[in-house]
């Protein structure tokens, strides 16, 4: 809150989320480019992939501005929600205040500028030279992806600015300055589980375009959020139900190896993997050094003359390419491949196969920042503990039946026990030690908020904003409104059940150890917002 006792900044994460981000939060992207616009507030989402290659959420914030201090709050914030654990690499838009940011909070994490941002900059940009057939956004992306060598980049950039007389754009000249960022020849060595590709900010685009027109008020976007987090996890659900009950189509049913990864990938990864497989059949091998402790491979593909190095260690089965898409998706590319079928090698080693990728990627128990599990819903571990106990008294009952005396022993213990767990529950218990699954319980009057703070209407990322020749062509083929519709009729998002939330701990109180227990943040929202009716929970 700021001095006046405004809300100004506001993160939250469900427990759900901070689980998720345990299992799959070594690349993130971070999107800020929406926004709300009858609050005019910057939406900032963390999101990434699961092991079905799905999108996830991870947090969201909604950010009063986007200087480099609110960025340092978010960053800061969202390490606190997540146990202080940092992702690997981190893909935002070109914003430079939030570079700047996570220099400041995160030095580690590798900073990395999604394409799909990119590729909408350039035609915003540079829509111009798009006209009658240009090829530029082709050779754009030609620049983005497809060259392995520093060399091959800077001559094929040197070749892109001259053809289309750009050497002397702002945007362009900017671009270039931070090409280890976004060049595929500069990032071999940055973890990204093909995050660089545009699936996860297109499919985002998509699922939050509804909620971000004219009219929408915060209260209506969040109702609508919460819908679109919980089809995603949906979707999760959906895919690990096909994962149990269909099994992969095996194209080369003989191998080994796609064998073994049938039964550990997921299917969606899996399909990936026998990709890779099919293109290690076009590939030869074209030269063989062996020295005492490596061999290494020259390797080419038919009617192609590009070519990798492969080296590899017998005794210790390590192998190394010179593409490097293990180390930056995480499986093993047709070149490696090649060269285990040259060495006899039929079951790929486990240091290969990323548990992140696998039917077993949820495996395992996310602590928090005092060491307690996470439990995404608590009524869980109850469902779980009923399990327990009724297996083992059926099991009991079935065991003493046969004998009167022993039927009459159980009887008389379990009488004891309920008389002894009746006495309990009668006695007055401290509030402090009287949470479920170790959940505190946050008194949601601590704080006291006048309101959100009013943002003034300013151009922004998200924003109404000068439209390039591309969109303003795209628009023209659809113009007309539907039949029976206004084209002044304010849209009204469907209405969404809430969800568990918890905010960054503010400074008054100890923060949750697990999360908030059932505290939600359209429910808040929907309060009247001054002195006497508040309950908005955040470290402002």
């Amino acid at each position: 809150m700021d001095a006046e006792e405004q809300i100004t900044n506001v993160f939250w994460a469900d427990a759900k989320m901070v689980i998720d981000y345990g299992f799959f939060g070594e690349v993130v992207s971070l999107d800020t480019t929406y926004c709300t616009n009858r609050a005019n507030r910057p939406l900032a989402l963390f999101s990434g992939f699961n092991h079905y290659r799905g999108v996830v959420i991870f947090g969201a914030a909604l950010l009063y501005d986007e200087t480099a201090e609110s960025f340092q709050w978010l960053f800061e914030t969202f390490l606190e929600a997540h146990n202080n654990k940092k992702s690997q690499t981190l893909f935002t838009d070109q914003d430079q205040a939030m570079a700047k940011a996570l220099v400041q909070v995160m030095p580690e994490t590798r900073h990395a500028l999604c394409t799909w941002h990119l590729m909408q900059n350039g035609i915003k940009h540079l829509g111009n030279l798009m006209k009658g057939g240009s090829h530029f956004l082709r050779d754009l992306k030609r620049c983005i992806y497809d060259f392995d060598t520093s060399t091959e980049f800077e001559e094929a950039w040197i070749r892109l600015i001259t053809e289309y007389n750009v050497q002397e754009h702002t945007w362009i000249t900017s671009l270039y300055a931070i090409k280890e960022k976004w060049a595929s020849c500069y990032l071999k060595d940055c973890l990204t589980h093909g995050m660089r590709s545009t699936q996860l900010s297109e499919s985002l685009n998509s699922d939050f375009k509804a909620c971000m027109r004219p009219g929408v008020d915060i209260k209506q976007f969040f109702e609508h959020f919460e819908r679109v987090v919980e089809d995603k996890r949906y979707n999760e659900l959906k895919c690990e139900y096909d994962s149990r009950h269909k099994l992969a189509m095996l194209r080369y049913e003989i191998s080994p190896i796609l064998i073994q990864m049938a039964k550990v990938y997921t299917n969606v990864v899996y399909n990936l993997f026998q990709q890779e497989f099919a293109q290690f059949l076009a590939c030869c091998i074209s030269q063989r050094i062996e020295t005492p402790h490596l061999i290494e491979y020259v390797i080419t593909k038919v009617n192609q003359q590009r070519s990798w190095t492969v080296t590899f260690d017998r005794s210790s089965t390590t192998i190394n390419c010179s593409c490097k898409k293990f180390e930056t998706f995480g499986i093993l590319c047709c070149h490696a491949l090649k060269v285990f079928e040259a060495n006899d090698v039929k079951v790929i080693p486990d240091k290969y196969i990323l548990k992140r990728w696998t039917t077993q990627g949820r495996c395992g128990i996310i602590h928090n920042v005092k060491g307690i599990p996470v439990e995404g819903d608590p009524k869980l571990s109850t469902t779980r503990r009923y399990r327990h106990l009724a297996c083992k008294m059926i099991r009991l009952a079935s065991e003493v039946s046969s004998l009167e005396e022993y039927c009459q022993l159980v009887n008389e213990s379990i009488n004891t026990l309920i008389i002894q767990i009746t006495k309990f529950r009668l006695q007055p218990q401290d509030n402090d030690n009287n949470n479920n699954d170790g959940v505190d319980k946050v008194n949601i009057h601590s704080i006291q908020p006048k309101g959100f703070k009013h943002r003034p209407t300013t151009k922004r990322k998200g924003c109404k904003r000068f439209k390039s020749w591309v969109e303003l062509q795209a628009k023209k083929k659809n113009k007309s409104p539907t039949l029976g519709q206004s084209a002044s009729q304010e849209y009204q998002p469907m209405l969404g059940s809430s969800f568990q939330v918890h905010c960054s701990a503010p400074p008054y109180y100890d923060p949750p150890e697990t999360f908030i227990q059932q505290l939600s943040f359209t429910d808040l929202l929907k309060e009247q917002l001054d002195d006497t009716n508040t309950s908005i929970l955040d470290q402002i």
